[in-house]
């Protein structure tokens, strides 16, 4: 029987493609890219989600449509159907709520629901993951990849090991086996500049860290090396509370003013896109996505729409963004004043601490 603390991290496999695979069965097992025409838009915009079959390619998210048309030709390139993804993402959430009152969704295809209490209903994690993966299955025909902890942040480096379609355990007192072997970069919010900076100190795989000394992380990276040594040695002291930053945003000046809707809604669809990326590196969500505006006057506005749970998905983001925009900023406003500046942050956050932490490092 479960007598443990039982997070589980639940990711959507290729989650926007695999909707529109859902949608439509003759697209099954073909390459997919959701995002702007390459024909059509002459190359610009960027790819929110290309299918497995895509990724074969080397087809990824953020990467201009350009780039990803030279990759994969043959693919089938789908333009964004927002609130699709989302009612899919409603579904996914109502699945999950039926196992967890205690549930964060951290994306449009990514949550996290405290399982604690059901030990005495499933008996082990292996059971209680495959029941989870069969519902969403049953229930919204699409697959997810799991992975089950005694933390979230353990939980999320699980769900990364098998996918699509994964399920990987952690168990209670095996954290430290599981961990060594990865490298460091597969802690989140661990992104090149700290990979660099835990390379030069000799830190290449979890490993590594395991055989450093307390006082050795302390010294180096400051409080956060407490909060590092914990994490490696299997002491995931995670929460479901909210983000202690206060916002997390891009933003771009332009050398060349923009003076046409097109050029603009292009550098949104961009700027969006990185923030996404980066967001999902650094393991951040949040709730409220605030529009930066600043003229070739230097005249600035700022505009802001709060959702209800968190997201970070680049379609979201790109979506709420244009949406702010369109509201405020006219063709002819563009045109006749023009565009110095454009940035997008993302306000009430939400990660796992350690995830966090290891950012500001």
């Amino acid at each position: 029987m479960i007598n443990y603390r039982t997070i589980v991290h639940v990711d959507m496999d290729a989650f926007f493609t695999s909707v529109e695979v859902r949608d439509n069965a003759s697209l099954k097992g073909k390459p997919i890219v959701v995002g702007a025409d390459p024909i059509q838009g002459k190359g610009r915009g960027v790819v929110s989600a290309a299918s497995y079959e895509a990724r074969k390619f080397g087809v990824r998210s953020a990467q201009p449509v350009a780039t990803a048309y030279k990759l994969c030709p043959e693919a089938i390139f789908l333009p964004h159907r927002f609130a699709r993804y989302m009612e899919a993402s409603n579904e996914i959430i109502r699945v999950l709520s039926t196992f967890s009152d205690t549930l964060l969704r951290m994306s449009i295809d990514e949550a996290v629901l405290d399982c604690s209490h059901l030990g005495e209903e499933f008996g082990t994690w292996l059971k209680l993951g495959h029941a989870i993966k069969n519902k969403v299955r049953e229930e919204t025909e699409l697959s997810c990849t799991i992975g089950i902890a005694t933390g979230r942040t353990l939980a999320k480096m699980a769900t990364e090991i098998q996918k699509p379609d994964g399920l990987t355990l952690v168990h209670p007192g095996k954290e430290c086996t599981f961990l060594a072997p990865l490298a460091v970069e597969a802690i989140p919010g661990v992104g090149p500049k700290a990979k660099q900076s835990l390379n030069r100190l000799g830190f290449r795989k979890i490993g590594d860290l395991q055989q450093a000394e307390r006082s050795l992380l302390v010294q180096t990276l400051g409080k956060w090396g407490e909060k590092l040594f914990d994490l490696v040695n299997g002491r995931d002291s995670d929460s479901f509370t909210e983000h202690e930053r206060k916002s997390f945003g891009e933003e771009r000046t332009f050398e060349t003013d923009l003076e046409t809707l097109e050029k603009t809604q292009d550098a949104l669809l961009q700027i969006a896109a990185e923030l996404a990326a980066h967001m999902r590196q650094k393991n951040i969500s949040g709730r409220t996505v605030t529009l930066k505006i600043r003229f070739a006057d230097f005249h600035t506005i700022t505009r802001s729409q709060t959702y209800p749970t968190p997201i970070r998905s680049a379609l979201v983001l790109e979506n709420v963004a244009l949406q702010i925009f369109n509201r405020n900023v006219s063709r002819e406003t563009v045109r006749t004043e023009k565009i110095r500046l454009l940035g997008i942050q993302l306000s009430h956050l939400y990660t796992a601490q350690v995830g966090e932490q290891l950012w500001l490092f």
